[in-house]
């Protein structure tokens, strides 16, 4: 049992550095879409130059950081979430209702990357390329559904873990803020006196 222990121990880091790895990435992908629609504007406004590659090439990074940041939002733990129910729960019944719901979610990114994989495969093989005039291989936009799929389910896999360990040893808060309050200091505010 310890050896199992130890080996997903060294699981948990090494999706976790991927995990980081492709948050990182993700922002960098960011960044980058906004760099080439910000040249495409100025190459067709101020130069008069038709563009041809600039929209599609920042559409294939916005899908990259959809889909391969989401392993990197749900490791921080900043879904959205609708928890106007889930906070008024006693902690122990919670932590079980994370669990499940994340359970139930982990089943759905793994049928998603269950099917997206053969779909990308499919480009590969048939050697499909965009439309447009700069034509580039579909095999590359295609992957980041499956891959960040992939990378999400088993960030949910030691997201669960986590939170199965915290209930074992009763780590658990008390209150809760909701989460868009979450990452927010809360101050008082007092009124103008008159």
């Amino acid at each position: 049992m310890d050896t199992m222990k130890k080996v997903f121990h060294i699981f948990v880091r090494i999706i976790d550095g991927l995990t980081v790895l492709t948050g990182w990435a993700a922002a960098l992908c960011l960044v980058a879409a906004a760099l080439i629609v910000t040249e495409a504007v100025i190459v067709r406004k101020l130069l008069g130059i038709s563009t041809i590659w600039q929209i599609e090439a920042s559409v294939f990074l916005l899908i990259f950081a959809v889909f391969v940041g989401a392993p990197f939002v749900q490791k921080n733990d900043h879904h959205l979430n609708v928890d106007l129910v889930i906070i008024l729960l006693n902690p122990r019944t919670r932590e079980i209702t994370l669990i499940v719901v994340s359970i139930i979610t982990c089943i759905l990114t793994a049928i998603l990357a269950w099917y997206a994989w053969p779909m990308w495969w499919e480009t590969v093989i048939n050697n499909e390329h965009s439309e447009s005039l700069w034509g580039p291989p579909l095999w590359i936009p295609f992957l980041f559904l499956p891959l960040g799929m992939t990378l999400l389910f088993l960030q949910y896999i030691v997201y669960i873990w986590r939170k199965i360990e915290q209930l074992r040893k009763g780590d658990l808060k008390e209150k809760v803020l909701p989460s868009e309050l979450a990452d927010v200091k809360m101050k008082e505010e007092t009124a103008p006196s008159e």
